[in-house]
């Protein structure tokens, strides 16, 4: 489908919105939509493209949510008859794009949980056809991308959220405004770590045959046409995916970025790059974002991490012990309950041998060290007598709460008509900061941004990686 009529279509839907009387706020579901959460109006229709271990994931959170799993899209026909046998009223389809002129009408919404290169495609088309649309980490591959997906997004008045799960916790408000009420006084350095290994590929492995249950086309999408090969781990290999930066700093950085209130760094320090290649993302890194002064805050040094066993040091008098503070789901719990052991729902956290856990950050205050897991789950770091203090100096909330978790927080924002808690305004930013941070090490040099002219600057092999290839017919990029 050309996208001139996929903008044609797009306007004529906004045009008939205008006519309602409703363009001017966020595309809601029509007349009648907020009766009641089962009531039939009420039903939101919503496909899921891209099957794979967390697509399915995605999948499953949204229909707890209350949503309705309608149609199901993804290029490998296993995976799709797998989804099929758990969501069996749900429509299937191999290309999503026959999904949309098939049944596009009856969609309200869409989740993008394909490989990497393939989200901007999948998510641009949803958007002009005005579908609200849930994004798997990372939003986009390119900085260009960020831009022209939340532009798009912000035009159509449509429902976005990307994936990153942990910006819908708890903690992360609690502990900002343990920040913001000076408990841990500056915070001028956040040591952020993934401790997984993703090896990078040296070269493409050599052409064979193509599996039948696959549309190798298709899984391709925009990237240049090539003969069936085994792609093997595709986080790892630039063209595809964007290596454990892109996979996981999502998640790990998105606290210290929200708590601090972080933009655009203005320096990107490369300290270690090993095992990379010309297609590979670096499997062992270290690297400094600098972010400039803002407001009150001073100046901020977030120390990225990733390689096997490539963790910081722990702070002096490291407890492993963890916060939950009193909410809607635990009423019988006292506020800032203290939990030995490990944060209440944080199944996915794994304690090391050094007591860290594999994926995490330091927030290395001038007063007192906060903790955080992977998805923001907060860890106390101090003795006991810290742990008294900061129950005697609790500040009032001054954050909302939000019960359910991310999948139901977007799904509420559709029928509530007000943006998600990581909509693109916010994760388009935390994108583009963690994107600018691949280019750097794809390059293996320091680099400056100048913010204002959204460029790096006296760089113009680093500028020239700001913007995607030209993609194939048939698709955006």
């Amino acid at each position: 489908m050309t996208s001139s009529t996929q903008t044609t279509r797009a306007s004529s839907r906004r045009d008939f919105l205008k006519t309602a009387g409703i363009a001017s706020g966020l595309l809601i579901l029509p007349s009648g939509f907020l009766r009641g959460e089962n009531a039939p109006s009420n039903r939101l229709n919503v496909a899921g493209v891209g099957l794979g271990g967390q697509g399915n994931t995605d999948l499953r959170g949204v229909d707890k949510a209350g949503a309705t799993i309608f149609a199901l899209c993804d290029v490998d026909s296993k995976r799709l008859h797998g989804s099929h046998g758990r969501f069996t009223d749900a429509q299937v389809f191999e290309d999503y794009r026959k999904m949309f002129d098939k049944i596009g009408k009856d969609l309200d919404a869409v989740i993008v949980s394909t490989g990497d290169h393939n989200h901007f495609t999948v998510a641009l088309d949803a958007i002009q056809r005005g579908k609200h649309v849930y994004v798997q980490k990372p939003m986009c591959q390119t900085i260009d991308q960020v831009r022209r997906l939340s532009k798009a997004a912000k035009d159509a008045k449509i429902i976005s959220s990307m994936g990153n799960q942990g910006h819908s916790s708890n903690h992360i408000r609690m502990v900002k405004e343990w920040y913001e009420a000076g408990f841990f006084g500056e915070i001028p350095v956040v040591d952020a770590w993934d401790g997984q290994y993703m090896p990078a590929p040296k070269q493409y492995a050599a052409p064979s045959p193509q599996p039948q249950n696959l549309n190798w086309d298709l899984w391709l999408g925009p990237a240049k046409s090539r003969p069936y090969f085994n792609v093997g781990n595709w986080r790892a290999t630039i063209e595809f995916g964007s290596g454990s930066l892109g996979d996981m700093g999502a998640h790990i950085i998105d606290p210290a970025y929200y708590i601090l209130d972080l933009d655009a760094p203005e320096k990107i320090e490369i300290l270690e790059r090993k095992d990379f290649s010309d297609i590979g993302h670096a499997s062992h890194a270290k690297l400094v974002y600098h972010f400039p002064a803002k407001g009150k805050r001073g100046p901020v040094k977030l120390i990225w991490r990733h390689g096997r066993n490539f963790r910081p040091a722990p702070p002096e008098g490291l407890k492993y012990q963890g916060y939950r503070e009193n909410d809607e789901n635990t009423p019988d719990n006292p506020t800032l309950n203290l939990h030995p052991g490990v944060a209440p729902g944080a199944g996915l956290v794994r304690k090391r041998e050094d007591g860290l856990t594999l994926n995490g950050s330091f927030l290395r205050g001038e007063k007192f060290t906060g903790y955080l897991g992977q998805y923001g789950d907060f860890f106390y770091t101090a003795p006991d007598e810290k742990f008294a203090e900061l129950k005697a100096k609790e500040p009032p909330r001054k954050y909302p709460r939000f019960k359910g978790g991310h999948y139901k927080d977007w799904v509420n924002a559709i029928r509530e008509n007000r943006q998600a808690v990581s909509d693109f305004s916010y994760a388009g930013p935390l994108t583009e900061a963690i994107i600018m941070g691949n280019i750097a090490l794809r390059l293996g040099r320091d680099l400056s941004w100048n913010a204002k002219e959204g460029k790096f600057i006296n760089d113009d092999e680093a500028n020239a990686l700001i913007t995607a290839p030209k993609p194939r017919d048939g698709f955006h990029a």
